[in-house]
């Protein structure tokens, strides 16, 4: 479905037929070629993508959010040969791209999520496990005869790929609409789309779901599940939804995964984030009281992390017998459940989009008028958590503008969902007994401070 038509398949391998021939014009010769998509959610990014997906050929997804600095870095060290923008024009390479990459495998996709190192972390996973996932998704949550899958999701985020990746693999059709021009998710319009096009299936984050509940108390008829992840949902907005009659289903997974480890299925009492899918095994390690470190393995497990550099050996961060460490706590019940009770590192997740905090605190102490910064994760209803930071300034800090300044030189360096919404001014941060600065600490000052300054260095 695109913007309430339906495009049968006869039309749609017509398009992707002609999108292939542009491309084998332009790969003409070239040896393991990569190809950079801005992945969003338009008709337009998923011709490209089954286009791709047809042939074969490595892509590597470009946020569309992403300032200029992060498209490029992505570009760059992922080797893209090409870049396809949003609506199918190509865009201007950085001067160092086009090398190509020789630890990519042939049909790869390269997604960026962030890790533990300060910058977004571009992570390969081969074709076998896109199918291995659609396959085992199939298996737990099952397919209709009539199911539509609205792409609610950027493709740059696994969760939106898989989508297409998942219907491709079952034949379903895939519903584009419900955002904004911007490409901002637009509850209001996504409930017209999902009632217009008699959507089945929806894959929202907490954000989007707080916001549908907003809009409408009562899900629309068609609705048959509303998987929710990409963070944790807290458990008043998931019953406040049941209590609505949304068919709501948690689901834990990663960008390391392709997406799911576990979901709820359709007939189970509510608890935790379901049981592991079909190929998937899950394990808490060094369990410490209630919560261990969640580690997984299986067939829809990644290959590595593109290396820091153009062209360097993919970075395996797998044990001996091929166990990943996810980062995240959690623990198995007696029933087989996941429960995931936290995480491990300091990242943050706000509105589906994960954050790491010594990325915008390097961002941050970038602008001549901070001295240190301290980036942490706030608790809120709607976005799950929101970005905030307590900002030691630099001799300097009023004449180059204060927050405002600050704003203005995050405004090229980071996109918008990195970037603090409250701030506190200090002449110090905390520090640990470690020597380290406590981060705790500073998230404490940040919710006890009557009034944080708010959004006024948002860029």
């Amino acid at each position: 479905m695109d913007g309430g038509r339906e495009v049968g398949w006869a039309e749609l391998a017509q398009r992707v037929a002609r999108t292939r021939n542009a491309l084998r014009r332009r790969l003409d010769g070239l040896t393991a070629p990569v190809v950079a998509v801005v992945g969003g959610a338009g008709p337009e990014a998923v011709v490209t993508l089954l286009a791709l997906l047809e042939d074969r050929v490595s892509f590597v997804l470009v946020h569309p959010r992403w300032t200029r600095a992060e498209r490029d870095r992505a570009i760059v060290i992922a080797g893209a040969c090409l870049c396809f923008e949003s609506g199918g024009a190509l865009a201007t390479l950085p001067a160092p791209a086009a090398i190509g990459n020789p630890s990519v495998r042939r049909g790869a996709a390269i997604v960026f999520t962030s890790g533990t190192t300060g910058q977004p972390r571009g992570a390969v996973v081969r074709r076998a496990a896109l199918r291995a996932s659609a396959r085992a998704h199939a298996e737990t949550m099952g397919w209709s005869a009539d199911d539509r899958w609205l792409l609610s999701l950027p493709t740059a985020h696994v969760g939106g790929l898989m989508i297409v990746v998942r219907c491709l693999h079952a034949r379903r059709t895939v519903v584009v609409g419900g955002r904004r021009a911007s490409g901002s998710f637009d509850a209001g319009e996504t409930l017209r789309v999902v009632e217009r096009d008699r959507v089945t299936l929806l894959s929202v984050v907490p954000t989007m779901l707080a916001r549908l509940l907003q809009a409408s108390r009562r899900p629309p008829p068609s609705l048959r599940a509303v998987l929710v992840g990409g963070a944790g949902a807290p458990a008043a907005l998931m019953e406040r939804a049941r209590e609505g009659g949304w068919p709501v289903f948690a689901t834990y997974g990663l960008t390391e995964t392709c997406s799911q480890v576990a979901t709820e299925r359709p007939g189970e009492t509510p608890g935790g984030v379901g049981t592991p899918l079909p190929g998937v095994e899950v394990r808490v390690s060094a369990p410490d009281g209630f919560a261990g470190t969640i580690q997984v393995r299986g067939d829809a497990l990644f290959d590595g992390y593109l290396g820091a550099e153009p062209g360097a050996p993919l970075e395996r961060p797998f044990e001996a017998d091929g166990w990943f460490d996810t980062g995240d706590l959690g623990a198995l019940g007696e029933d087989g459940r996941l429960r995931v009770v936290g995480r491990r590192s300091d990242r943050i997740v706000s509105g589906g989009e994960n954050v790491d905090p010594a990325e915008v605190e390097a961002a941050v102490v970038e602008w001549p008028g901070a001295a240190a910064a301290c980036v942490v994760g706030l608790e809120d209803e709607e976005w799950g958590e929101t970005v905030g930071a307590v900002l030691v300034p630099a001799a300097g800090f009023e004449s180059l503008g204060g927050l405002a300044g600050l704003g203005r030189h995050l405004g090229g360096r980071l996109a918008g969902f990195k970037r603090p919404r409250c701030w506190m001014v200090v002449d110090r941060l905390p520090v640990a007994a470690s020597g380290k600065v406590d981060r705790s600490a500073c998230a404490r000052l940040l919710d006890e401070s009557p009034s944080p300054q708010a959004g006024e260095a948002a860029g």
